[in-house]
């Protein structure tokens, strides 16, 4: 390679360089964990910004490939290191102990370099994160992710944007249009069998041909390019809070999740803010049994009451009741993704990483002197030939 620009060192050879597409992911990372609203601060500059990344490491991957045969690879003007011994050998007589050891010198005898695997590992390092780069930025431009609660009942039609309660699509989405419709069952709760809850469903194709599978949380079911999952059980009762004069304080839908830990025998849990009123809902499916805990300011005015789902309760001020009680599933429709070429981009980027750290390039700077040369070694095997 020749004597590069200081420009062109930072942008295709300086490790430091890469550095600046580490800003945007820790920004969105900010804003998610903290609830910041940082200005254009999102998943399509997050995108923009690992284009560039895999752009650039495709441009130092040619670069570094293009090289990959020569004598000189690394050149002149990258990494001159600052410091300076003298020695008693003339630079003619250092070119030849260091030419014999495997340096080769480029054609004004001023710079050499010894072959390492070490460059090979850089290579690598770049190929490595081409494929994990380029896979993920073509993953986000084709990305469809839709999350819909169902239930029990009447076919759902995936291959419709306006079923899915959320809806991510990327600039290049995938169509729904091969998606099929979907069928609930029956719905598991927990057990030994399905420790997270199962769903029972019967996927139907436009032309009528039917596949009956059963989705378990983690499980993802292959149908086309796209995944169908489910992700957890939810419940949405209609709690209904009233005071003695009958007076309606809250009538809403909260949506209960499950518990990472049980409360109780409660496995389900949802808050609720009202008008001048907090609290939160606990849920037995097994029993349909619910617990409603109340409270105004940092006091706690009613706890515990407990209830089945089609009764009514009253304690201190207030009267309780469920309208309704809807029993989902949360489904996921997503376009699959080549994770298996996301994880061997990694792996090889990673290879790369260890046999750059690992072996340094052994490279050398000569300069002729009144009293023999001066030498600039990058690497230890230089100046222990020389000594």
């Amino acid at each position: 390679m020749k004597a590069d620009s200081k420009i062109s060192r930072l942008i295709l050879v300086s490790p430091w360089f890469l550095l600046i597409f580490l800003a945007i992911p820790i920004l969105v990372i900010l804003t998610i964990k903290f609830n910041l609203a940082i200005p254009l601060v999102g998943p399509r500059l997050l995108l923009f910004n690992n284009i560039c990344f895999a752009f650039l490491a495709a441009c130092r991957l040619l670069r570094y490939l293009s090289a990959m045969g020569k004598d000189i690879r690394y050149g002149i003007g990258y990494c001159r290191p600052r410091q300076v011994s003298s020695i008693e050998l003339s630079a003619d007589e250092a070119r030849g102990v260091l030419s014999r050891a495997g340096y080769v010198f480029a054609a004004d005898g001023r710079y050499g370099e010894k072959r390492d695997i070490g460059y090979l590992g850089t290579t690598v390092l770049y190929a490595g994160l081409v494929i994990l780069l380029a896979v993920g930025c073509w993953g986000n431009l084709r990305q469809f992710a839709g999350v819909l609660l169902d239930g029990v009942g009447p076919a759902t039609k995936l291959n419709k944007v306006e079923t899915f309660r959320a809806l991510n699509m990327g600039p290049m989405a995938a169509s729904p249009d091969s998606l099929p419709r979907m069928q609930i069952i029956k719905q598991f709760l927990p057990d030994e069998a399905y420790p997270k809850g199962a769903t029972d469903v019967v996927l139907i194709a436009e032309n009528g041909k039917e596949l009956r599978t059963i989705l378990k949380p983690g499980d993802p079911v292959s149908y086309g390019a796209f995944e169908i999952y489910m992700a957890k059980l939810v419940f949405e009762p209609e709690i209904v809070i009233k005071n003695r004069d009958s007076q309606v304080l809250f009538d809403a839908f909260v949506r209960l999740d499950p518990l990472v830990e049980k409360r109780g025998a409660f496995s389900f849990y949802g808050p609720f803010e009202g008008t001048d009123l907090v609290g939160g809902v606990y849920y037995q499916p097994e029993k349909s049994l619910l617990m409603v805990v109340i409270s105004r300011g940092n006091r706690k005015v009613v706890a515990d009451m407990v209830f089945q789902s089609d009764q009514q309760v009253a304690q201190g001020d207030y009267v309780l009741s469920c309208a309704k009680l809807g029993e989902w599933s949360e489904i996921h429709v997503v376009h699959s993704r080549h994770k298996w070429l996301q994880v061997a981009g990694s792996i090889i980027a990673v290879i790369g990483l260890l046999l750059r750290v690992a072996i340094r390039p052994q490279r050398v700077w000569l300069e002729e002197t009144a009293a023999g040369s001066t030498v600039r070694p990058s690497g230890k095997e230089a100046m222990r030939l020389l000594s």
